[in-house]
C-alpha cells in the first residue's frame, strides 16, 4: 500500500484548496491511501535549542512525513507567494537537519486552487523551489494551477464533488506523476547526496 500525505495550506472547511484536496483523495487509485495532518496546529517556528522540548504537533508532522511514501500539497497563493503557514510547516519539518530531516528525498507534488484567472503559479513555484532546496524531491515536470476554481467543481452521478474536464484529467496527471516519482524512487539520489553532505560536515 502506498501512502500519500495530504497537506492543505488553507484552514476554512469550504476553501477551494480544502475541497481540491478532498477531490484528490476521492480519486486516488486502488492501492493508494491518504494520510492527513493539519498544519494549522503547528506553533510559529522558533529555532529549537538542544534542551528545548519539541511541541507535540511538530513531532506528529515529522512522523507523518517519514511514514508517507509521498506528499501532495494543495495551497492558495497569498501576495504572490505561498502562505506563511505552509512555509512554517516546512521550517519545522526540516529540523533538525542532521542526520536526515523528515522529508529528505521525499517525493512531493502540489496544486494551487485560486479564484483568480491569472494568479497561482508563483505560489507553486516557490513551494517546489523551497522543497527542493531543503533536499526534498518535488515533481518538477508539471504544474497544476486550478484557476477560476469556483467554476471547476461539480457533483458527479454518485453525489461526490469532483472537477470538470479537463481539470479532472489534469488532477489525475498530477497524482500519477507523484506516484511515478515514488515508484521510480526519484528521491534516492537526493538522499544519497544529502548523506554525503552530512558526512562531509565531520
Amino acid at each position: 500500500m502506498t501512502t500519500i500525505l495530504l497537506l492543505v495550506g488553507s484552514a476554512r472547511p469550504d476553501s477551494l484548496n480544502v475541497r481540491l484536496s478532498r477531490v484528490i483523495e476521492s480519486h486516488l487509485p486502488e492501492g493508494v491511501t491518504a494520510s492527513h495532518f493539519d498544519i494549522f496546529s503547528l506553533p510559529f517556528y522558533v529555532q529549537e535549542g538542544p534542551d528545548s522540548p519539541t511541541p507535540a504537533p511538530v513531532e506528529e508532522l515529522r512522523t507523518k512525513l517519514r511514514d508517507a511514501d509521498g506528499v501532495f500539497i494543495t495551497t492558495p497563493e497569498y501576495n504572490y507567494s505561498l502562505p506563511g503557514v505552509v512555509k512554517n510547516a516546512i521550517d519545522w519539518a526540516s529540523r533538525p537537519m542532521t542526520p536526515r530531516h523528515a522529508f529528505v528525498g521525499k517525493p512531493m507534488n502540489a496544486a494551487v486552487a485560486t479564484g483568480s484567472a491569472t494568479n497561482g503559479i508563483r505560489s507553486l513555484v516557490d513551494l517546489k523551489r523551497i522543497w527542493a532546496a531543503c533536499a526534498g524531491a518535488p515533481v518538477t515536470t508539471f504544474d497544476f494551477v486550478l484557476q477560476q476554481a469556483f467554476d471547476k467543481f461539480v457533483t458527479d452521478e454518485e453525489g461526490r464533488e469532483t472537477l470538470v474536464e479537463p481539470a479532472r484529467a489534469t488532477m489525475h496527471f498530477a497524482v500519477a506523476n507523484l506516484l511515478r516519482s515514488i515508484e521510480l524512487d526519484a528521491g534516492r539520489n537526493v538522499a544519497t547526496n544529502w548523506d554525503a553532505y552530512v558526512a562531509n560536515l565531520g
